[in-house]
């Protein structure tokens, strides 16, 4: 087979092959020295190319997936493809592995990330990969799992029979900020039968397609159900038009102007399934054990807080803070000696210092008690203590604002601003739990989970509230005469 060509002196500096373009296994790339390729950076600023496909390619890609899972509805059962799925991703996330350890360094290179960070993000993401977490979600949205390969009977009406299937081709963007939520996209369009279309983040561009390649080893005709490659977010290329144009439903990840820039680009008439950006807080409750602050700091630093799941706020039921944001400083200064994170970039960590001094400085204008907790040259954490109940947060990397409260309600109502947009919330005690699980059900909350599991949402988890396989399916029909 012929594949994209690239100089050695570039093999050396860059990502290897981040895309799997079944169907042009065949296809020169043509000239490598210029117009046939894409060029973009990693978050880390590893450098990498992608094929620049015209529209004639593009198609083919899109023809080969499309056919390929057409092929698969008819050759392989529900049960054949989760023990694919999951035999694949056991291979990918494997550290004894030479597959799986070299993933690890391709996403430590390209996310600037230590080993053992990535190691426990794909540990946490693998969970909900393994053939039992598979067929617990199916089996946990659509109650009979053989719908997906047949008409069954429809529990609601005796005369009718029910078919569930999804689109033979979907289209995915994905966001960049936590490696495993790309391959768990994936994951979700096989088992409704659809073959996917991959748009990969610029930030860690080879995880699907290495994924993909994976999933050949282990099943052939499975892999090919999944093309992925990688373009400029300001571009609009021919595959875009032609993926577009060819899926059945696209479904993006992004923040909101990601994901609004998206929908402007596609047809009314196609099915746009969205996950924008979210956040999570968190509540230490009045009779809260020991163990909160070392739990919570195991969440902040998962994924370098960068996560939709990821605590930026958390609010102590007491009348003042200063206790637990010391015991988190603590805590925090342990979970990311043991990860051993990265410092910021350059950017970050001007970022974080302006919010540490905005925030001295608003302090100590207030007269109060406010204060900043973190080392002065080591901006792998810090915590931002509040003498008074608020809700003021920043995305910054390992940053968390500790706030007092005086009580659930209060904490509710400060939290309105934030309505729609928090994914978790995090607590620690059980006093007053039902009254702070019923003000997260009108805050929107997607999901209220104890500190330190946050991060590791189980595999049937509401997904911004929301099943995660019915928005992929179609159903059809069937009455039986009467």
């Amino acid at each position: 087979a012929v594949r994209w060509l690239q100089p050695s002196s570039w093999r050396r500096k860059t990502m290897l092959e981040p895309w799997r373009l079944p169907g042009l296994e065949a296809v020169s790339a043509g000239d490598t020295s210029g117009g046939a390729w894409h060029s973009g950076t990693t978050a880390a600023g590893v450098s990498f190319r992608t094929p620049r496909l015209d529209a004639v390619s593009a198609g083919k890609v899109a023809e080969s997936v499309g056919r390929a899972a057409l092929r698969a509805r008819a050759e392989r059962s529900l049960e054949e493809v989760i023990d694919g799925v999951a035999r694949a991703a056991a291979r990918l996330v494997d550290p004894a592995g030479e597959t799986g350890r070299r993933t690890q360094e391709t996403l430590a290179q390209g996310l600037g990330w230590s080993i053992p960070t990535v190691t426990e993000t794909l540990r946490g993401m693998a969970a909900a990969w393994t053939q039992q977490a598979l067929t617990g979600l199916v089996s946990s949205e659509l109650g009979d799992p053989a719908c997906l390969e047949r008409f069954r009977p429809d529990p609601a009406r005796a005369d009718r029979l029910r078919r569930a299937i999804g689109p033979p081709l979907q289209l995915v963007v994905h966001a960049g900020n936590v490696p495993g939520v790309a391959v768990t996209a994936v994951i979700r369009g096989l088992l409704v039968r659809s073959g996917i279309l991959n748009k990969a983040p610029a930030d860690e561009p080879a995880l699907v397609s290495r994924f993909a390649r994976c999933l050949a080893e282990v099943d052939e005709l499975l892999g090919r159900c999944v093309g992925s490659t990688w373009w400029p977010a300001d571009e609009v290329p021919p595959a875009w038009e032609e993926w577009v144009r060819r899926s059945g439903k696209v479904v993006v990840y992004g923040g909101q102007e990601a994901v609004e820039g998206i929908r402007r680009r596609v047809p009314g008439d196609k099915d746009v399934v969205a996950y924008g950006p979210r956040l999570g807080v968190g509540v230490v409750l009045p009779d809260a054990p020991g163990g909160a602050a070392a739990a919570l700091a195991r969440d902040v630093c998962a994924y370098d807080q960068q996560g939709c799941v990821s605590p930026r706020i958390v609010y102590v039921i007491a009348a003042r803070a200063d206790g637990f944001a010391d015991e988190l400083a603590e805590a925090l200064g342990r979970e990311t000696q043991r990860l051993g994170v990265a410092q910021p970039g350059s950017g970050e960590a001007t970022a974080i210092r302006e919010a540490r001094a905005a925030w001295e400085f608003g302090g100590y204008r207030a007269g109060g008690g406010a204060r900043t907790l973190g080392h002065d040259t080591d901006l792998s954490w810090t915590v931002l203590l509040g003498d008074r109940l608020g809700c003021e947060a920043e995305a910054l990397l390992r940053v968390i604002y500790v706030y007092p409260a005086p009580g659930v309600a209060e904490v509710i109502r400060e939290l309105e601003p934030l309505s729609g947009r928090i994914q978790a919330l995090g607590y620690w005690g059980e006093k007053f739990l039902d009254e702070l699980g019923e003000g997260a059900a009108l805050l929107g909350a997607c999901r209220v989970a104890p500190f330190g599991s946050l991060a590791w949402p189980p595999a049937d988890w509401r997904h911004e509230g929301r099943y995660q396989l019915l928005p992929l399916i179609n159903w059809t029909d069937l009455e039986l005469p009467k």
